[in-house]
């Protein structure tokens, strides 16, 4: 139960109490990918743009990172991306060092999708399933499980649609192939 949410979720509207440390609720969104500063960082030094959706999720994950980790990828997102850079050189051997990178970051991107539809989207999907089909003791079990998962990620973002996006994001950024003509 650390990585789900509280922010954001259903089943506790006004958040969470910690008896003992503050007597009013409070909300925290779970465990996710959006909350490392190695990948914001990487977005921002090679010049991914996310849409305006995603970025305002992603800037809002700046938050349960540490202070000079938030203020590295501010510092790197108001310099010229390593991709303009790259292109002002217009050297061959950067062109096709700098596509390794973005194929390393895309790559990691697609596993990601896979992970969290084979642990999260899938059991969600099978758990949605059981609670509809069962009325035997195991859909008993199933029903009082925890549904927040099942549109949302751990994160609290639509998981699937803003993977997606990141990752389609991430791809766009390729540098384009130059003609023989052009060199």
């Amino acid at each position: 139960m650390y990585i789900l949410r509280w922010k954001d979720n259903p089943s506790m509207p006004k958040g969470l109490v910690y008896e003992g440390v503050q007597t009013e609720p409070i909300e925290y969104s779970g465990g996710s990918a959006a909350q490392s500063s190695v990948l914001q960082c990487f977005d921002e030094l090679l010049g991914v743009k996310h849409e305006d959706k995603s970025r305002a999720f992603l800037t809002c994950m700046r938050s349960y990172m540490p202070p000079a980790h938030r203020k590295l990828i501010q510092d790197i997102s108001v310099q010229p991306s390593l991709r303009d850079f790259v292109q002002q050189q217009a050297n061959e051997y950067l062109n096709k060092a700098f596509d390794v990178c973005v194929s390393k970051l895309l790559a990691f991107r697609s596993y990601h999708i896979n992970v969290v539809s084979r642990f999260i989207t899938v059991p969600a999907a099978r758990a949605r399933q059981l609670r509809k089909n069962s009325q035997d003791s195991e859909g008993e079990i199933v029903s009082r499980a925890p549904t927040s998962l099942e549109e949302r990620g751990t994160g609290g973002s639509g998981i699937m649609t803003f993977l997606k996006t990141v990752r389609d994001k991430t791809e766009v950024i390729f540098l384009p192939q130059r003609s023989q003509n052009d060199r």
